[in-house]
């Protein structure tokens, strides 16, 4: 095992980075529980190395993306967050299984941030399998990019290989398309290529459970069905099993929803026809596009579960549904930032009746299970109170962090976050400058430790040697000082007093009232002063006694929500 150096007097913040491109459960060395694993057992020893040495390491947690690909190029959040908290110096060693974990983009794209890590910001890299990658180190930045280099290659093969083996599987008649869509299953079937080699493809067979639930569906749409949500509602209300359900262990309690059954009506393997994927602008699948022959007709590919003249009735029907547009769903308060939940796990919708309400998104005809929060029926509350009820209840806390240990925690929490978001472009540039200072400052130290053997045996060159040492040491000192009060400025700039204060002279503390900074605000700020605050809004449904009878029944809010701050 590598013997890792740590400068003499850094403060050491570990955290471990975790990725999978795509989101599996099982064991595989590769898979984010095993990652993480990894990444813990190579940090407690690199405590206890540590600790033998005399320096203390604190475990930061750990950053992880699953379901993206580090060679799409695609962002990713949480290593973001990772960068973002090593520029701000809250995190100076990073563990992770191995480099591919890191990147597998091109070395030319990778060097950027590597470099910055490990020469600007004086971050070290533990890779569990490959060693340590140290700070200042130049074989040990070249020893990286070549590993930086090997994974990209790994993977552009893989990519290269994957279009070759597909192109030949559809010239062979196999089906390319990923998963099964539903009323199909895989067989797999082996074919002779035109060279006499057998090649195992993939075929689409019916499934006959599935494909009867298509033809039900089929014709009661063609016999002059309401709507698609209405069918929906039957299916769940009997328990017809979803394709999530009958296949996948995360989505076992998936439901039908109309959306999803649109996707399906409208995939053309129902009439049999071979079809290509069609991707929008963001990379997500938005349609099918059929393949034809050479006089334009569909390719008959397999077997159909419905009549083609059936299938293209119902591309009819769809095309000629009314479609109900959502213009104003977007002026809800708490609808828009991902924070409103209901107590049985499904986000919350807005609309906008004669009595604005956010309403649970549960499917409707859905069964109801022993999960917690779990409801039937719809679960409503009124848009007007719950708003009024959140924004109290920062105030609230606002008011409170002068006696209340807890609020003032909160409110530290929310400054910092409130100063990365609004920081000026002078303490940008001041902590970039101090970054690099620091960077230097360890460089020269490093040289120093490498050059003591140098002044052993002349007590005088010895004694300005450790003059030397200390004078670095004082300055790395003073940086990392700085850093910490760059970091922390952030809680002398919230502007609690704005926030808070009222110009109504009639106005008797209310924080919401008239000439409050609340009235005037707009809907975007509002959304920001709400999201510095609430981590997640949970409603559960309202009991019996907590209903409001009538019209100006004043809504019963406050037992009902749960509020989770950052």
């Amino acid at each position: 095992m590598t013997t890792l150096q740590v400068v003499s007097g850094m403060n050491l913040h570990v955290a471990g980075y975790t990725r999978q491109s795509y989101g599996r459960v099982n064991g595989s060395e590769a898979s984010p529980a095993s990652q993480r694993e990894a990444n813990q057992a190579r940090f407690e020893s690199f405590a206890a190395e540590m600790e033998r040495q005399g320096r203390e390491s604190a475990w930061c947690g750990h950053y992880e993306d699953v379901g993206i690909s580090a060679y799409s190029g695609a962002e990713r959040p949480d290593f973001e967050r990772l960068l973002r908290d090593c520029r701000l110096g809250r995190i100076n060693v990073i563990v992770v299984y191995n480099v591919s974990r890191f990147s597998r983009l091109a070395p030319r794209d990778a060097i950027p941030v590597v470099t910055e890590l490990l020469q600007t910001l004086g971050v070290t890299i533990i890779s569990t399998a490959e060693g340590v990658f140290r700070p200042d180190d130049m074989m040990d930045l070249v020893h990286l990019l070549f590993r930086l280099d090997a994974a990209h290659q790994e993977s552009k093969n893989k990519s290269t290989a994957v279009r070759d083996a597909a192109a030949q599987a559809r010239a062979l008649g196999g089906y390319v398309g990923g998963k099964a869509p539903y009323g199909r299953r895989l067989k797999q079937e082996i074919r002779t290529t035109p060279g006499g080699k057998p090649v195992a493809v993939q075929t689409l067979v019916i499934q006959p459970d599935e494909a009867e639930v298509i033809r039900r569906i089929a014709k009661t749409l063609l016999a002059g069905a309401d709507s698609v949500g209405s069918i929906c509602t039957t299916l769940n209300s009997e328990g017809v099993p979803t394709l999530g359900a009958s296949r996948g262990k995360r989505t076992a309690d998936s439901a039908w929803h109309p959306k999803t059954l649109i996707r399906q009506l409208r995939h053309p393997h129902i009439a049999g026809f071979d079809a290509d994927t069609v991707y929008g602008p963001t990379g997500r699948a938005t349609g099918h596009r059929i393949r034809r022959d050479a006089e334009g007709k569909p390719v008959q590919t397999w077997e159909p579960i419905l009549p083609a003249t059936d299938w293209f009735a119902i591309q009819e029907w769809l095309d000629g549904r009314p479609v109900r547009m959502n213009e104003h769903r977007t002026t809800a308060l708490l609808t828009s930032m991902g924070v409103l939940a209901c107590a049985c796990g499904c986000s919350m919708s807005a609309n906008n009746s004669d009595r604005p309400s956010y309403f649970c998104n549960r499917p409707s005809g859905k069964p109801v299970s022993a999960a917690p929060g779990d409801h039937e029926g719809r679960n409503y509350i009124s848009r007007a109170a719950l708003d009024d009820h959140v924004a109290r209840a920062i105030f609230a806390v606002i008011a409170a962090a002068e006696f209340d240990d807890e609020s003032r925690e909160l409110l530290d929490r929310v400054a910092t976050h409130y100063a990365e978001v609004n920081e000026t472009p002078e303490a940008v540039q001041e902590r970039q400058s101090v970054m690099h200072d620091r960077a230097d400052i360890r460089r020269a130290i490093n040289q120093l430790h490498e050059d003591r053997e140098l002044y052993a045996g002349d007590p005088i060159s010895h004694a300005r040697w450790g003059d030397d040492l200390r004078t670095q040491q004082d300055r790395l000192r003073a940086a990392d000082s700085r850093l910490e009060e760059l970091g922390q400025s952030g809680s002398l700039t919230l502007p609690l007093h704005e926030w808070s204060a009222s110009d109504d002279p009639d106005n008797a503390g209310d924080p919401l009232g008239p000439g409050t900074w609340w009235e005037s605000a707009s809907l975007a700020q509002r959304r920001e002063f709400v999201a510095l605050f609430c981590k997640r809004v949970t409603v559960r449904k309202a009991l019996p006694s907590e209903k409001s009878r009538g019209r100006n029944a004043r809504a019963v809010v406050e037992p009902r929500v749960t509020i989770e701050w950052v």
